[in-house]
């Protein structure tokens, strides 16, 4: 009779475990983030003027069939971040003191209710999205002529579980212009940068010229890395996915994927066109006969150049690459 009773009481209890935990509507409110959520954040445009406000959408999307919930904390929600590098991939130095905002905009930016009340607990049904807008400019120190690099992390429950965080997906870049000035000193020779030095097509024509004769010295001269490498599937997961310090040997691996000539010997090219995108970004067209096994193979690269700040002045760099086959 007592082993009859134990074995109920232990069948009770394994059938009240195998039951999630409910709401009060009913409905799952177990926190399935790590498996069906998906962060995303997003920038309005990629250049942006000196001083200009920079803001960037911090998303939170509810792709499964279960509840999530989301807790968010703390006046500044520590539990939407994002972390800017710099196309080295180095942080960006954060300000020490954040800026004192009016009223009106403080309480845009806090989770608030219908009766202005904080929130304590949002609850994402299927599909449902819940976005938040984050000044960058107000947390960072931002210098013109540079790009960077944005990551959100999001934190469901930063109070008590202060290591479980989501990663979003996409990594935007962004660039800060600076600001022209309108005077020029007397006695010096004003130079424009989008004519003086060399121009996108010349720089092609040095980039695949150094290929061809196996000078990968001059021919990496010409290369965006932080960029460029993203146009490679192979290495664009590994790059953004690797911490600061391993990112060295990702680039390393990556120089010797482009010596390695698996996409066949440069036999000729011949450039077709250039478009001016921007003042500071070019595309460049080129029609490319490589030998794969002997075999020609003819192809279209479209090359995309952005003029990137370096001791000297601004230089014209190869930051992405697009090939399709010609018949």
């Amino acid at each position: 009779m007592k082993r009859i009773l134990i074995i109920l009481i232990l069948l009770n209890a394994f059938s009240l475990g195998s039951y999630p935990n409910r709401n009060a509507r009913g409905e799952v409110s177990e926190n399935y983030i790590q498996a069906q959520g998906i962060v995303d954040i997003k920038l309005p445009k990629m250049q942006f003027r000196e001083k200009e406000p920079i803001s960037a959408v911090l998303s939170v999307r509810n792709t499964g069939n279960e509840v999530l919930r989301i807790f968010p904390y703390g006046k500044d929600l520590r539990s939407f971040q994002v972390i800017v590098r710099d196309e080295d991939g180095r942080t960006v130095t954060r300000l020490e003191e954040e800026r004192k905002q009016d009223p009106v905009l403080r309480r845009r930016n806090k989770v608030e209710n219908l009766v202005g009340d904080e929130v304590k607990e949002i609850i994402l049904h299927k599909d449902e999205t819940f976005s938040k807008e984050i000044r960058i400019d107000h947390l960072y120190e931002l210098e013109p002529g540079k790009k960077y690099f944005v990551t959100a992390y999001f934190y469901p429950n930063i109070s008590e579980y202060g290591d479980h965080f989501v990663r979003s997906e996409s990594h935007p870049y962004f660039s800060v212009e600076e600001r022209k000035k309108d005077w020029v000193l007397p006695g010096v020779p004003y130079q424009d940068p989008t004519t003086d030095g060399l121009e996108p097509e010349e720089v092609i024509h040095l980039f695949l010229g150094a290929e061809k004769k196996k000078n990968w010295k001059l021919h990496f001269k010409w290369i965006h890395f932080p960029e460029y490498i993203q146009a490679y599937d192979r290495f664009a997961r590994d790059w953004q996915q690797s911490e600061e310090a391993e990112k060295d040997f990702v680039l390393e691996e990556f120089r010797n994927y482009l010596t390695e000539n698996r996409s066949g010997m440069l036999q000729y090219y011949k450039i077709l066109g250039t478009e001016k995108v921007s003042s500071n970004l070019s595309k460049v067209r080129v029609a490319v006969e490589r030998r794969v096994n002997k075999v020609p193979v003819r192809y279209e690269y479209e090359f995309t150049l952005r003029r990137m700040p370096e001791e000297n002045g601004m230089f014209w760099k190869v930051a992405n690459l697009l090939a399709k086959v010609r018949k």
